[in-house]
């Protein structure tokens, strides 16, 4: 695991409130994917066991509980809060194209509890890094037929019974 200092990692300007919280402003240099928790270490996993550099992750925080990205005007307080994630962080453009690609990989009109994070948007910047927070963000379309079936596996686990 890659802990980073109190200052911001280069390439990924932050920002401070008032309270100290850190935040990344994304879609300029990166969009986020978030990935739930369990989904997103397992498909880190498999990204780096397939060993090419195509399909290599960028930088991959781990979100803490409550720590979510910065509410936006519209949307339900804590509905994409909900528990820990993994912050994947890919080329910009990821947040307009991650509907089409999840069409077009077959996984469209499903809630895989993905959710994705580009201009305008801030997310809290991680304190735990899974992945090398200085490598480059990939294109997202690299990445997420590993995630997609991931986060797939893992609602079908939690959705069927126990085998007896």
């Amino acid at each position: 695991m890659y802990r980073t200092p109190c200052a911001p990692e280069p390439g990924l300007a932050a920002e401070t409130d008032a309270d100290g919280s850190r935040w990344l402003r994304c879609g300029e240099r990166f969009d986020v994917l978030r990935v739930p928790e369990p989904a997103g270490r397992w498909a880190l996993r498999r990204l780096l066991g397939y060993g090419q550099p195509a399909l290599m992750p960028g930088p991959v925080g781990l979100e803490e509980p409550g720590s979510g990205p910065e509410p936006q005007a519209g949307r339900l307080p804590g509905l994409e809060q909900a528990g820990q994630a993994c912050l994947y962080f890919v080329a910009p453009g990821a947040k307009e194209d991650l509907p089409e690609l999840l069409e077009w990989l077959d996984w469209g009109g499903i809630d895989l509890g993905l959710r994705a994070y580009g201009g305008g948007d801030r997310v809290r910047a991680p304190r735990v890094w899974l992945h090398d927070p200085l490598s480059p963000a990939p294109e997202v379309v690299a990445l997420l037929a590993t995630i997609a079936e991931c986060c797939s596996r893992r609602m079908l686990s939690r959705v069927l019974p126990a085998a007896h």
